[in-house]
């Protein structure tokens, strides 16, 4: 299970697409702050007790961890995704990793989603002291007049939502009489819908899609490393006037994947393979990131059935001419500490998009490119792709970041709206001459 809003607030998958902070997403955190700059480099522990009641079957929780270095800078950052927490019984999870050489403060803590009843007990931070040895630094039991964790990240009101609510309850049984329980109603479950999800057999895999409203097709394409949930923010709008196929792509959400390496041309195979199951032969795209890159190469392998492509985020070169210096090495980090599915990921991202400039001028669809003006996408590389697209529009969202889509959503829907159903012009100042 993956948290997406949560890992790009922290900078986790530094392509996945992030939901705005206060919206009303399916997931919250609650974290707790401590100081460890006496501890800088050693290994530490984050661990709790946990009974989970979902009401539905993916509810879940997860420990995550962040340390913040002393030059205000980011440093060592996890989710425990592959130790998500369903038990319906008293268990105890655990989360470890090296705090950096500058580190300052650790943001540690639990994140929640889906809904649920969420139980939490002995919530304890340790850090190494000796061979198999460890020493607390911050335990909390919940007993008597001890602080709840605070709602959201550790980041004005990032990771705050308000669907959820935490209160003391008595352990059901946990030793002491005290414990926290998380409770989450109504929370949306876009990506985890029991009547909307279904699975198309596709390609040797079997790819996870739910299909809402009426309108004219739109397909929707998350970035690296989320899911169909990232856009939940956006999905009551555009329900209103589009027909909406949101994909998780192979190998992300509840998509399966084989021992094959991802390719960007294979998954694009694979959203071609639904439309045709679907009997959409024509379709408007909204790509984000990995999925802006999924859009344009559907445009160009499979130009009947693309009407146009909304592309935000999109590079055509995995290497620095296209991305920030910095974004790679946060990237190759990744890769290099990850595990398993996240190194899959992160490789993708390593070794891919190749695609040549000669090869975009191909594209017939109109295209809107689209990017934030501090982007991880260089802006002279977002500008060389709306120049190579011969029916092209671009747009730098101001004032925002790779997730200017979430960052500025109401303009950011009203651009979509216009490009999508409006018809497609391309003024030029020269003819006023």
């Amino acid at each position: 299970m993956k948290y997406p809003g949560l890992c790009i607030l922290l900078l986790s998958f530094v392509i996945v697409l992030p939901p705005t902070a206060q919206a009303q997403e399916n997931w919250g955190s609650y974290v707790h702050a401590v100081p460890v700059k006496a501890y800088a480099g050693k290994k530490f522990r984050v661990q709790v007790s946990a009974l989970i009641e979902g009401v539905e079957d993916d509810a879940s929780a997860a420990l995550w961890a962040r340390v913040y270095r002393t030059n205000d800078e980011y440093g060592f950052f996890k989710i425990d995704n592959d130790n998500p927490m369903r038990s319906r019984e008293w268990k105890s999870y655990f989360l470890e990793g090296t705090f950096d050489p500058d580190a300052d403060t650790l943001m540690a803590g639990l994140i929640v989603q889906y809904n649920g009843t969420f139980y939490f007990d002995d919530f304890q931070i340790s850090v190494e002291s000796g061979r198999n040895k460890w020493r607390t630094i911050y335990q909390n039991d919940f007993e008597g007049k001890a602080p709840l964790l605070k709602p959201g990240i550790g980041e004005a009101k990032q990771g705050i939502n308000t669907l959820y609510s935490q209160a003391v309850t008595p352990t059901q049984g946990r030793k002491g009489h005290q414990a926290i329980v998380v409770t989450g109603k109504d929370v949306p479950n876009y990506g985890s819908s029991p009547t909307a999800g279904k699975y198309a057999d596709v390609n040797g895999i079997k790819l996870y899609y739910e299909v809402y409203g009426t309108g004219a097709p739109l397909v929707v394409l998350h970035g690296n490393g989320g899911s169909i949930a990232n856009a939940a923010t956006h999905y009551p709008e555009l329900i209103k006037k589009y027909k909406v196929i949101a994909v998780d792509s192979r190998a992300h959400g509840k998509s399966t994947d084989t021992d094959a390496p991802l390719t960007y041309e294979q998954m694009a195979a694979d959203v071609n393979a639904l439309l045709d199951q679907l009997q959409i032969d024509s379709t408007f795209i909204w790509g984000q990131s990995d999925g802006a890159i999924l859009g344009l190469i559907l445009a160009m392998d499979y130009p009947r059935k693309v009407k146009r492509v909304l592309a935000y985020g999109s590079n055509v070169q995995p290497d620095s001419s296209a991305i920030f210096y910095w974004g790679i090495q946060a990237i190759e980090k990744s890769l290099r500490e990850g595990t398993g599915h996240e190194k899959k990921l992160n490789k993708l991202m390593i070794d891919y998009p190749h695609i040549p400039y000669a090869r975009l001028k191909t594209i017939q669809a109109p295209v809107l490119v689209m990017a934030g003006d501090r982007d991880i996408i260089r802006p002279e590389h977002t500008l060389k792709i709306f120049q190579s697209i011969p029916k092209s529009q671009l747009c730098i969202l101001p004032g925002s970041t790779h997730g200017g889509s979430w960052e500025k959503r109401e303009l950011f829907l009203d651009l979509l709206n216009t490009f999508f159903l409006e018809p497609f012009t391309m003024p030029d100042t020269k003819s006023w001459f």
